[in-house]
């Protein structure tokens, strides 16, 4: 790994758009939930640590707690991390990126998409690269059954890349994706494309945030490697074990350290600091970190937005019923996003003892309590917006 020391990681993000509506609506994609008890960043992270590599930026296109997340690391697997910068602007600027190749200055330089979660072995990437004596290759991401060109790795020598920039600086380009633009002009330029087999999730819906989470408890490969890898490393603040109430009962589910299942939970996930209260059930649910279901409430299919506001009261208040086992049905406002029966509570939703939500449902963050107070029911397919 010792030829890794001449390497800088530079994770960029996909794009903002509001495909994953509250999930991604205050934060960045690097501290979405994703795995169990993981954020995104970890990810990131684990990349750039299991490589060797000497440096490692983090390009977010939004002003979320990245910086102060990844700060609380600490030591990692009793070693120092590699030197690592965030950078978070909405504006991606060519002149800023120009800078922060000069500033690292590494003999290589790796662009990725890093803000969906990966695990990718970069060292035999650019071990390949060597072998090939290129100044830059562009490597398709091989995940699932094919290799896609909509998620890419290049790998370039500095000298290569700030004749790129240097190029697209004379020349005044500019783009909503800066990164994407280099990638485009190397394109162009005739780089030779190949392909690199890599474990990568795209987020790009609510029903496949969910899948993923189901395919852990399912399929014993997906759950080994987050949990049986000692580069990949949570963050997700939480103190003790999970604790089971004398009324608890858990089939084919994960559960975080930290959570306290009072009712029963089946085939679902339950991150850090999440609470179901007594007589509650889950069913096929993702309840992310420090949300709460309270007692006598019925959940399916639903995917339960984190809580990061503190307090007293329920998330998910007493004798609801939320979500429906039937997955044909589509969300009215954002079909795209919502469908298959899957319905979303934002972040700190507040819904009232008694409250019932249908199937392909989403409520805003922080939003349920004044729609409940005067109607009992959202029906299927229909949202809380606000």
């Amino acid at each position: 790994m010792l030829f890794m020391d001449e390497v800088t990681i530079i994770s960029y993000p996909a794009g903002r758009d509001d495909a994953l509506l509250s999930l991604t609506e205050d934060r960045s994609r690097y501290l979405l939930p994703f795995g169990g008890r993981f954020r995104v960043a970890d990810f990131t992270i684990r990349n750039s640590f299991a490589s060797g590599a000497r440096r490692t930026i983090i390009y977010s296109n939004v002003d979320d707690g990245l910086e102060e997340y990844l700060s609380a690391y600490g030591d990692f697997k009793n070693e120092k991390f590699p030197r690592l910068k965030i950078v978070s602007s909405e504006n991606q600027d060519i002149e800023l990126l120009y800078k922060l190749v000069l500033d690292s200055n590494t003999n290589l330089y790796i662009f990725y998409t890093g803000d969906n979660p990966s695990i990718i072995d970069f060292e035999s990437i650019v071990h390949r690269f060597r072998k090939t004596r290129k100044h830059a290759l562009l490597y398709k991401m091989h995940f699932g059954e094919h290799a896609t060109m909509a998620y890419t790795i290049l790998v370039a020598n500095q000298k290569m890349l700030l004749s790129v920039i240097n190029n697209a600086m004379e020349e005044k380009r500019r783009a909503p994706n800066v990164f994407e633009m280099i990638i485009n002009i190397f394109l162009n330029r005739g780089i030779e494309i190949s392909t690199a087999h890599v474990h990568y999730w795209p987020v790009r819906t609510i029903p496949e945030y969910h899948a993923y989470h189901l395919d852990l408890i399912k399929f014993k490969e997906f759950f080994d490697l987050f949990y049986t890898s000692s580069d990949l490393k949570g963050n997700i603040h939480f103190e003790g074990y999970a604790k089971l109430g004398a009324h608890a009962r858990v089939r084919r589910s994960l559960l975080a350290d930290g959570c306290d299942i009072n009712g029963i939970v089946e085939d679902s996930v339950v991150y850090p600091g999440a609470v179901v209260g007594e007589g509650a059930s889950v069913q096929g649910c993702v309840l992310l970190p420090y949300c709460s279901v309270g007692s006598r409430s019925h959940l399916y299919r639903t995917v339960v937005d984190e809580r990061t506001i503190p307090g007293p009261e329920f998330n998910v208040g007493e004798r609801c019923h939320v979500g429906s086992e039937e997955q044909g049905i589509k969300n009215s406002d954002y079909p795209r996003s919502i469908f298959s029966g899957v319905t979303l509570l934002g972040k700190n939703c507040s819904i009232p003892h008694g409250a019932r939500i249908g199937g392909a449902c989403y409520v805003a963050p922080g939003k349920g309590y004044e729609y409940f107070m005067k109607s009992k029911s959202l029906y299927d397919g229909m949202s809380i917006l606000r």
